[in-house]
């Protein structure tokens, strides 16, 4: 009998349970008042037993009102944890009342009492959950579902970290990875890699190929994403650090500044923005302080960090209306935006004390706190941070349509056109990563599965999904040296294939996907090239490997044979860096790919778009791709017959001598570029300028913001 039908067999036969005078309300509490009323020690023979609350993977529950019990069945390597709930009648509000103040002891001696009515029954519900488990299996995620759970869990954790240097009583914990040290990142607010997450996919910038302006570099079709710097086709919308998005009228070389915004709230910094025709979706943070008091003579500031997301009517871009927002706490981590939805993902870190009602551990979305039925815990915890995700439809701004969160330090996320993937990267024992699969259509987030994986992402260009199946590339250690290995997961995240001995002694450095055939890079001196047939996803195979100078961090598919790679040239024979490559491969032929044309920026280091594919902009249609390197930036394009050409070189350091000198350098990573038509525009700090296409992208105006 599939899952769906013990589900249904479970809640049937609960409602036809008789419910024990003994289970009453009165005598429940007149039972409460007994045992708290007998001495220690009088209980002879009845050994105290704990109700131990599942916070493992598992099915779903079944039908939660009027079930006996709850089985959740774990993947086959995670575990599998049952629960007894107790008893609803099919009143409903009474029984509730009666559940709440069930404890342990009462559970026990109520159920003593009530089993001669109710133990074939019962006994027909145990085994009906039983199959279900086993019927299952390896399916499922569910959440904690009991706050005292979810405690034990988190301080159980802090106790055996505290001392260590490590995430305790909220804190954050550092780590090095492969050689990268972790670090706090002050606008967000939450550990983050100097190579961090978001070197990614990108073709999706594209999604409007018919219009003739630059969009957002995105990681998926169909799945936008913020950014400082957008534009429609005829403004351009900017967030400027002091905390104001400015609104640009461009029409052709000419600018003209039509609005500046300032959120309400002044103490909020802007974040990032979406675009949807005349809706302005606007993500700022900031933090909130509370005095509070310990004792009767101490008192201490208490911060609350929120993330809001705020959307304007923009019909009429010179007086955008205000229409609604909504909040949720912790620090913004990142959102996406599928149709008319955002989903706001950010890092709350709870305060874990020493007893319960001492702590905070539930994080608030609009007001209230998200129920423990919403929170979801992995088997081993890395951290105490939680990843809050919540949906918001842009048309009902004040309305959170869902939300869910996930417990430990998250090392990555992915979202396709169908799901959410939040990746825990796990240190102890062996490394390995764990991986937390969601549906959210059309706001609706719901556990779908969870699997592992050996080794760690390098970043959200290891992990794809295409067809409901999920393929990961990852790196781990071996014998004292480094491999790696591609693995394959059907749509409940079971293992249909993989590759387990790859580049021995070489580390991932980047990865891509395109329907059946998968592509990535490993790196120790040189630069193989893998090609990956994925067409059967129970034998995934190795097509070919081409070995070249050097390695690409960033891979693009540059028209329907090309793929473009931005990375760093490198001695062959010691591996160190001697400038930013760009590489175009032929893959035409995905067994035999070769590099058809290279082009080298000599003594070159700096490149943030290869940390934040969102500062590249790129566009084959329009064959030009532009990037900032060192203090420059950089406009290409790429024909078969000539190669790589460079169009542009603006030097972004004109005019800020007096800033670097005072400072020691300049940030140059929220500069972007975009076109509109056959104008180019470079957006930086304060900076608005336009650049003339069609006449060898000569200056031609600017605009101070």
């Amino acid at each position: 009998m599939d899952e769906k039908k013990w589900n249904e067999r479970i809640r049937k036969s609960a409602e036809e349970i008789p419910v024990p005078d003994s289970l009453s309300p009165e005598n429940i509490e007149k039972r409460l008042k007994e045992t708290e009323q007998k001495p220690a020690g009088e209980e002879q023979g009845k050994e105290r037993k704990k109700v131990i609350p599942w916070y493992k993977y598992g099915v779903r529950a079944a039908e939660a009102a009027a079930v006996l019990f709850l089985v959740f069945a774990a993947g086959r390597q995670l575990g599998v944890t049952q629960t007894m709930r107790g008893i609803e009648n099919k009143a409903g509000a009474e029984q509730k009342q009666a559940d709440d103040a069930l404890t342990a002891d009462t559970l026990e001696l109520a159920a003593d009492e009530g089993a001669a009515n109710a133990t074939e029954t019962a006994d027909e519900l145990e085994g009906a959950a039983n199959a279900a488990k086993s019927a299952a299996a390896d399916t499922g995620l569910a959440p904690i579902g009991d706050k005292t759970a979810l405690y034990e869990k988190l301080k159980e954790f802090v106790d055996s970290r505290s001392g260590s240097g490590s995430a305790a009583d909220g804190g954050i914990a550092l780590y090095e990875e492969s050689g990268e040290i972790m670090a706090l990142d002050s606008a967000a607010g939450m550990a983050k890699s100097v190579q961090t997450e978001s070197v990614a996919d990108g073709d999706a910038g594209q999604a409007l190929q018919n219009v003739d302006f630059s969009q957002t570099n995105l990681r998926e079709l169909g799945v936008d994403e913020g950014d400082i710097v957008k534009t429609d086709g005829e403004y351009i919308y900017i967030l400027k650090q002091n905390n104001s998005l400015r609104i640009v009228r461009a029409d052709g070389t000419e600018m003209e500044q039509v609005c500046e915004l300032t959120p309400e709230d002044l103490s909020s910094s802007v974040l990032d923005m979406y675009i949807d025709g005349d809706l302005l979706s606007i993500i700022t943070g900031g933090s909130l302080g509370e005095m509070r008091t310990q004792g009767d003579q101490t008192y201490y500031v208490q911060t609350r960090d929120y993330t809001r997301v705020t959307t304007y009517d923009i019909s009429s871009r010179e007086e955008p209306k205000l229409l609604g927002s909504m909040e949720q706490e912790g620090d913004y981590y990142t959102s996406r935006k599928v149709g008319d939805y955002i989903y706001t993902f950010t890092q709350y870190w709870p305060q874990v004390e020493k007893d319960l009602n001492d702590s905070e551990i539930m994080p608030l979305v609009n007001g209230e706190e998200v129920g423990t039925n919403r929170i979801f815990v992995p088997e081993k915890l890395e951290d105490t941070g939680y990843l809050v995700i919540s949906s918001v439809n842009i048309k009902e701004p004040e309305k959170v349509q869902d939300y869910a969160a996930v417990v430990s330090g998250v090392s990555s996320t992915y979202v396709s056109g169908d799901s959410i993937f939040v990746c825990n990267r796990e240190w102890r024992n062996m490394e390995s990563t764990e991986i937390l699969k969601f549906s959210y259509e059309d706001g609706a987030i719901k556990g779908v599965g969870a699997c592992k994986v050996e080794g760690y992402l390098n970043d959200t260009f290891s992990i794809d999904e295409y067809e409901g199946y999920l393929r990961v590339v990852t790196t781990r250690w071996e014998d004292g040296g480094e491999m790696n290995g591609l693995y394959v997961f059907d749509e409940n995240l079971h293992m249909t294939g993989k590759i387990n001995d790859i580049a021995p002694g070489e580390t991932i450095r980047s990865a891509r996907f395109l329907g059946d055939t998968g592509y990535f890079v490993t790196f120790r001196q040189t630069d193989p090239l893998f090609s990956v047939d994925l067409s059967d996803p129970s034998d995934p195979k190795i097509l070919g490997e081409l070995k070249v100078t050097g390695f690409s961090s960033y891979l693009h598919f540059y028209g329907e044979n090309m793929l473009l790679g931005i990375g760093y040239e490198a001695d062959p024979d010691t591996g160190a860096t001697q400038g930013v490559k760009l590489s175009m491969f032929d893959i035409s032929d995905p067994s035999n790919v070769t590099e058809v044309d290279k082009y080298v920026i000599k003594n070159a280091s700096y490149c943030p778009g290869l940390s934040n594919y969102k500062a590249i902009m790129i566009n084959q249609e329009k064959n030009i791709f532009g990037f900032v390197c060192d203090s420059n930036y950089l406009v290409f394009s790429y024909r078969e017959d000539t190669g790589f050409e460079n169009l542009l070189t603006y030097d972004l350091s004109a005019g800020r001598e007096s800033i670097e000198s005072q400072y020691g350098w300049y940030d140059y990573s929220d500069v972007r570029g975009l076109y509109i038509g056959n104008t180019f525009y470079l957006v930086e700090a304060d900076l608005v300028k336009s650049f003339d296409m069609e006449n060898g992208f000569s200056l031609s105006s600017r605009l101070e913001l």
